[in-house]
């Protein structure tokens, strides 16, 4: 047996002997699979069928693996362009209003068509938010504002106000509609135009602003809702 040994290692390295020849029965003996030198010739060189197969097992246990981990990866792309493409948008409306509310005349002239019941106020805002500017010309809670949102009763420039963060510049006319006298057809309302912004506090987080304001105004409702 282990001149048989010596023998098929040196058959090996010359290349002369191959697997299928060392796993060939044994001449004369029907129990192939447990000949001495069979069995021997699979202990060096290995069954070839078993290992094939647990090859081609790790190999497509490796590709799912890969392939789960490109489909996560493709996937956690995706969500966050999306998220990003989201507040990219969000931040260029943000900027294109505060664009258009800092494009504003220097103050408001006087119109002589207007009431004279008006009161001019300087007051501090933390922006030119349509509910901040509404507030403080109006004094009022920022609830009062929140319910008269909710109740369709803003109206910026004689339309429905669609959102009570949208930004306001000077010239602008902002309404609290109180009631309706459909036999007249009038509208009460309270009203706030902004005349002026004198400029930023000192510690340039606030704005200092002109507010001429009216609480208690009855106009035709031609004049108050516009298309």
């Amino acid at each position: 047996m282990q001149s048989l040994s010596v023998q098929a290692l040196a058959l090996r390295q010359l290349g002369r002997l191959n697997s299928l020849q060392l796993l060939s029965p044994c001449h004369g003996s029907g129990l192939s699979m447990w000949c001495p030198r069979t069995l021997h010739a699979r202990q060096l060189w290995g069954s070839a069928t078993p290992q094939t197969h647990r090859t081609a097992m790790w190999q497509r246990s490796w590709d799912a693996r890969q392939s789960w981990l490109l489909h996560q990866t493709r996937l956690k792309s995706t969500r966050k362009k999306g998220k990003q493409k989201v507040m990219q948008q969000e931040e260029e409306e943000e900027e294109q209003e505060a664009s258009e509310a800092s494009d504003y005349e220097d103050e408001l002239q006087d119109d002589p068509g207007l009431p004279k019941d008006y009161k001019d106020h300087e007051k501090t805002v933390q922006s030119l938010r349509f509910d901040l500017v509404l507030k403080a010309g109006l004094d009022i809670a920022r609830h009062g504002v929140e319910d008269a949102f909710y109740s369709l009763k803003l109206r910026l420039n004689g339309q429905k106000l669609s959102k009570k963060s949208k930004m306001v510049k000077v010239g602008d006319t902002l309404d609290l509609i109180l009631n309706e006298d459909k036999e007249m057809d009038t509208v009460l309302l309270k009203r706030v135009i902004l005349k002026k912004v004198v400029g930023e506090t000192k510690d340039a987080e606030k704005q200092r602003v002109i507010l001429r304001s009216w609480k208690h105004l009855q106009l035709p409702r031609k004049d108050v809702y516009k298309q």
